[in-house]
């Protein structure tokens, strides 16, 4: 079994559905490594294709240009783990599709806007929502982290902020491989916590120039 290392660290990935809300250098790189941690159940929601500037940032190559971005994840997934299932919705996010009380979504849209609009969306039925949102903000240089335990809108708004100070908060434009890279690690550790139920920060950043990790106290 391709997860046969992680046995006694973590062998119930396979227990849980894993929502990938955006499939970029957040998303493909989350997606990635709890697929090869033993993730079997995924769910992808992305209407954008890859391009050329996508390389350098996300998990995918030259051969996934002008593909979508939910069908090229798919192909690096299944590539990893022939066995998994991916459903795939190729538009813009307006609907979660529920699966059962062990959803965890991951949040990786380019914009801060797009990123309440979905929580507001997945939050509408109390009991059709994921158990946890895990909300990983990237910048060039600099990655937040937010972990929502029985999320809601009100819940979120907390630690939200506008796209208009995006250029001095983390989830703007620029982007780096190894940030891109450390932020599916970081997610991925945070899944195995959840799932486990260990102890977790219930947000963090790291700071790559300083390398400097700030975190609130752990919670169970």
């Amino acid at each position: 079994m391709i997860n046969t290392r992680y046995s006694g660290i973590v062998d119930n990935t396979n227990c849980f559905v894993y929502h990938i809300l955006g499939c970029g250098a957040i998303g493909s790189s989350a997606a990635t490594q709890i697929c090869r941690m033993g993730g079997t159940n995924f769910v992808l929601y992305d209407y954008d294709k890859v391009d050329i500037v996508n390389i350098g940032v996300s998990q995918y190559n030259n051969d996934d240009v002008d593909k979508y971005k939910v069908d090229a994840l798919e192909e690096h997934l299944k590539a990893i783990n022939p066995n998994i299932t991916v459903d795939k919705f190729n538009e813009r996010f307006e609907h979660y599709s529920y699966r059962s009380e062990s959803d965890i979504a991951i949040l990786g849209f380019d914009s801060m806007e797009a990123r309440l609009e979905a929580v507001t969306i997945m939050c509408r039925v109390n009991s059709a929502k994921p158990k946890f949102i895990i909300d990983g903000r990237m910048g060039a240089e600099h990655y937040q982290q937010y972990i929502f335990d029985n999320p809601t809108v009100t819940k979120y708004k907390k630690e939200w902020y506008s796209d208009d100070i995006g250029s001095v908060e983390p989830c703007n434009a620029k982007a780096t491989s190894y940030c891109s890279n450390m932020s599916g690690s970081f997610i991925a550790n945070s899944v195995r916590k959840l799932i486990k139920n260990q102890p977790y920060n219930r947000k963090f950043s790291f700071n790559f120039p300083i390398m400097g990790l700030e975190k609130s106290r752990m919670v169970l």
